[in-house]
């Protein structure tokens, strides 16, 4: 049974029985909808509306054929500029039988210039014997959701350029600055071997603290160089052995290591997909806080573990160093943060934020568990070779 507005009230087509709802408490149904509810029959002619669709529409629904329902209404693709051509209209391909859900469109006419974002439901209305007598649509007002999604992607879009521009400004100072700070350090070096013992205690002092701030500066610049071109990577992801490179890396470290008297164990290293520059960096980078924060109480143990997770190898490094609090542990990849607050050691304070950054680069995570007094654990995911 449908039912045709008319006037003040609904006026029955064909009615035969008594309504279970009656007219009155059917359109004060409707008008209450926050929805505008269009039904037309199998002759795309609109039989059933709510109020709250004029409203939208900014246009009294009339009995105007489907064929100028777009230009009449305003009803334009979501590019705003191209009208929806009434066989693609939802009401339409719903009386004919298929389903529109959530699909989006345009509305401006001369009764809403400014225009209004719809998204629109519509669905066949089919008789008791199954034939399609009709549609239902169903749309709503979704402008200020749509400006405010637009916003949010504006947002993202300038968030992200701010980004690569900040990441472009620390690629270009610290490779200009390099040059000029090296030339700094290389005649503090020679001032210092020249003059050493010539000025008295006191210049010897300085001199030798302008020349470690120097190395310090020198090797911060390298390191946010490197900070600068993880995401800029221009050779291709490839497999690499990881028992290899740690073994190599080992090696590399052996001064360090045995000069601290520390103790390395590692298991049996998986074959992993990345770029194997910054892998390198990466373990190299925990291993050297392992062994810069040992405890003063015994010497250092640090053990590389593997574990295999999905699509990902999980690494375990746990050393049995002087830990930290618990409440830091999300601070420690933070650039240029310190345990001590100053770079002693010659450290820089970027590592730990550099070895977060390849993880991330490389599609994994990263965390820090620590207890202070009882050591640390770094964890970080790695994708397999052929993830």
């Amino acid at each position: 049974m449908f039912h045709d507005w008319a006037g003040n009230g609904f006026m029955a087509i064909g009615m035969d029985t008594e309504p279970l709802v009656n007219f009155d408490t059917l359109r004060l149904i409707l008008d209450n909808m926050v929805d505008g509810v269009i039904v037309a029959d199998d002759k795309c002619n609109f039989i059933v509306y709510n109020s709250k669709a004029e409203e939208i529409v900014g246009r009294s629904v009339t009995d105007s054929r489907h064929e100028v329902w777009p230009s009449y209404f305003g009803i334009f693709k979501p590019d705003q500029k191209t009208l929806c051509p009434p066989e693609e209209l939802p009401m339409t391909r719903a009386i004919r039988g298929e389903p529109v859900f959530q699909e989006e469109a345009w509305i401006r006419n001369e009764n809403i210039p400014q225009g209004v974002w719809v998204s629109i439901n519509a669905t066949p209305l089919r008789n008791e014997s199954g034939a399609i007598v009709g549609g239902v649509g169903v749309f709503r007002d979704i402008t200020n959701q749509k400006l405010a999604a637009q916003k949010i992607e504006q947002a993202a879009e300038d968030l992200a350029k701010s980004h690569k521009e900040l990441q472009n400004l620390a690629f270009a100072v610290s490779h200009e600055l390099q040059g000029p700070i090296s030339i700094v350090t290389s005649y503090l070096n020679l001032l210092s071997i020249r003059y050493k013992d010539r000025l008295g205690a006191d210049a010897d002092e300085f001199i030798d603290k302008v020349v470690n701030a120097s190395k310090i500066i020198e090797r911060m610049l390298d390191d946010l160089w490197i900070y600068a071109r993880i995401n800029k990577q221009d050779t291709e992801a490839r497999e690499i052995s990881l028992t290899g490179l740690v073994d190599d890396l080992l090696n590399e470290m052996r001064s360090k290591i045995e000069s601290n008297g520390a103790t390395v164990t590692r298991a049996i290293l998986p074959i992993v997909r990345g770029h194997k520059a910054q892998i390198h960096y990466l373990f190299k980078a925990v291993l050297d806080n392992a062994i810069d924060f040992k405890s003063p109480n015994c010497l250092p143990r640090i053990d590389v573990r593997v574990e295999e997770e999905g699509e990902f190898w999980w690494f375990s490094i746990e050393d049995n160093g002087i830990g930290i609090k618990q409440d830091e542990c999300r601070e420690i990849f933070k650039l240029f943060h310190r345990i001590h607050g100053k770079p002693e050691g010659g450290r820089t304070g970027m590592g730990l934020p550099i070895a977060r950054k390849i993880v991330e680069h490389h599609r994994g995570q990263i965390y820090f568990e620590s207890e202070k007094g009882s050591g640390s654990t770094i964890k970080f995911s790695l994708p397999k070779s052929d993830a």
